[in-house]
């Protein structure tokens, strides 16, 4: 049992680590063993995956070991409670209040609104309050997240233990409930009824801090390095900097943009426990948190501040844990993969407003979808990728003059090779229709000339 209690924490703390690493090392490549360890340890986290389940599976055999060794949110409340109050020698379970019946009321609720939301169509909002979810939504900076994340924290320090855990966590409800005959779990014997032996004295007050040589204490000389770095970071945003860069206002789109591999629109909302990791792995940084309450925090093509670069190997793909975002080979070229499609508007454009010659959709677009006739743009659908270059560089102002419609189910098309084209031509010939056999005649002519 001694020896539980020093694996546990040693194991949780693991657990930690992997997962921050796992979101802050780029996507993209093999890393070696510790990538892979790292890449697992992110896949026992989402609720939408395989891995998750089997771990809900055991929780009758072997008690709540996610929360205790898996979850990041119910780890860091551990070491913010152990660091905010003095460690006493009493066991957590001997301690332990019984369940309220007001507790047992906002749990069951909580629960079952979350899988309401997620029945109904909202699944992002059902997932946000999900422990991987809120971590990776932190992590990845998008502010509903880091709040979430900031108000567990205060409250597992100001608070008695992990409230969020007890009270509020719709997986820690189910994994209570799996959990409240396992085999493994916490007991209290039979002479443990309320002795209080275990408690001990009470810890010594804490010294009042000690005045430095110079008559200034170590909170005193933090405060005043935390002054001076505010006021550098200030200096720096007001002199010595770059111009502000005025962005784009964000298109009326009739779709929003998926990321390159995203399963059909409705799977893929279902799917995505808006975690952030594809967005912390985006190369290009065009992936960005939504704002919607449907999709909350999930990730969408924002081209203000980016684009899909060609070449990426796909990391987005790479990186996500549950599968909404399918892992396309990274050898896949880029024309092959399409997301949406450019549409230009012609009252917006520079060239009818203001008589600019620009250019700029044109030349930026990496596979020549965009065409200049008679001086104004034209794109190509069937060639368009929906990479939104375009739209990114686009100079009209206060609204591009180009952007791009997402699909609901994005596609990888790939060309036909010499020996499909002949194919196809024999195919035609054999059913008799001559007419198709000719053009399919004609396109392999123009493939072998």
């Amino acid at each position: 049992m001694k020896f539980l209690r020093i694996l546990k924490p040693l194991a949780a703390l693991g657990m930690l680590g992997a997962v921050a690493y796992a979101f802050f090392r780029p996507a993209y490549g093999d890393c070696g063993l510790l990538a892979r360890v790292c890449d697992l340890a992110v896949r026992i986290q989402p609720a939408a995956t395989w891995v998750f389940l089997a771990v809900l599976a055991l929780t009758p055999l072997v008690g709540r070991l996610f929360c205790e060794t898996m979850c990041p949110l119910g780890i860091l409340q551990s070491v913010v409670a152990r660091l905010s109050r003095p460690r006493t020698a009493v066991r957590r379970v001997c301690t332990r209040l019984p369940e309220t019946a007001a507790q047992r009321v906002v749990r069951y609720a909580v629960l079952s609104a979350a899988l309401l939301l997620l029945a109904t169509g909202f699944g992002a909002l059902g997932w946000l309050l999900t422990p991987y979810a809120i971590f990776g939504k932190a992590l990845a900076l998008f502010a509903p997240g880091a709040v979430l994340l900031a108000a567990i924290l205060a409250l597992a320090a100001l608070g008695r233990g992990r409230i969020w855990c007890n009270w509020i966590c719709p997986a820690g409800t189910l994994f209570a409930l799996l959990s409240k005959k396992s085999l493994c779990r916490h007991k209290v014997g039979p002479g443990c009824s309320h002795c209080r032996a275990c408690f001990g004295a009470k810890p010594a007050p804490a010294e009042k801090p000690q005045p430095a040589a110079d008559g200034v204490t170590r909170r005193e000389t933090l405060q005043g390095v935390a002054v001076l770095a505010a006021a550098e970071a200030l200096e720096k945003t007001v002199d010595g900097g770059y111009a502000q860069v005025s962005l784009p206002g964000v298109p009326d789109r009739a779709a929003s943009v998926l990321p390159p591999g995203a399963a059909d629109r409705a799977v893929f909302n279902l799917l995505c426990v808006a975690c952030g990791r594809c967005i912390k792995a985006c190369r290009g940084g065009c992936l960005a948190p939504a704002t919607s309450l449907a999709r909350l925090g999930q990730p969408e093509m924002d081209f203000r501040r980016g684009h899909c670069l060609p070449g990426c190997a796909y990391a987005c793909g790479a990186a996500c844990p549950t599968g909404a975002i399918r892992r396309i080979p990274p050898q896949t070229p880029h024309a092959d993969v399409h997301v949406g499609y450019a549409v230009w508007k012609r009252d917006l454009c520079i060239r009818t407003r203001d008589g600019v010659s620009c250019t700029a959709c044109s030349r930026k677009c990496p596979v020549g979808a965009i065409h200049l006739v008679e001086g104004f743009p034209v794109v190509d659908r069937a060639a368009c990728i929906g990479c939104g270059a375009c739209e990114h560089v686009c100079p009209a102002r206060p609204l591009p003059a180009i952007h791009v419609e997402g699909v609901d189910r994005p596609r990888i098309v790939t060309p036909m090779t010499k020996a499909e084209v002949a194919a196809e031509r024999d195919a035609c010939l054999a059913e008799g229709r001559t007419d198709e056999a000719r053009l399919v005649a004609r396109t392999l002519e123009r493939m072998e000339g």
